[in-house]
């Protein structure tokens, strides 16, 4: 079996932080991404790549939503003030909102027709659809009995 270096696994490794940890609710910086692949991936990254790689996923086609913010910066060889733009507040736009989701979930749950094992088989996989913050409100959830 190949050994992969950990800097080639980093930009699938920033696409499973945002499909982890992100929605329209839960944001990330560059520098928390960063901080993740330190602590979860034990992959060292400077923030440059991080931003680089981020460009490379949005100009392949993921739905990857920021905020531009704008900044004037002295010129360290002519000392002049120029803008410079901060890239942050970085998060994966989703297939399915929570809301549709939880109908969905929802209606597996008040399904007659589906048998309890595949019900929760299905449940499982819509919930990998969202981040770990959908996951949590879900837990508690379970199928009335048969009356």
């Amino acid at each position: 079996m190949y050994t992969i270096q950990p800097k080639k696994l980093l930009i699938i490794s920033i696409l499973d932080i945002l499909r982890k940890y992100t929605d329209e609710n839960h944001r990330l910086s560059q520098k928390d991404i960063v901080d993740i692949l330190r602590t979860d991936y034990n992959i060292e990254v400077d923030r440059k790549a991080v931003k680089r790689n981020l460009m490379y996923l949005i100009d392949f086609g993921y739905e990857i939503e920021y905020s531009e913010t704008i900044r004037m910066v002295q010129n360290s060889k002519t000392g002049e003030l120029e803008e410079s733009s901060i890239l942050s507040d970085f998060y994966l736009v989703r297939d399915f909102t929570d809301a549709e989701l939880r109908l969905l979930i929802d209606s597996l749950l008040f399904s007659k027709h589906i048998p309890y094992n595949q019900c929760m088989e299905l449940i499982t996989k819509l919930e990998k659809l969202s981040n770990k913050y959908f996951r949590s409100r879900v837990s508690h959830i379970h199928m009335m009995p048969d009356i």
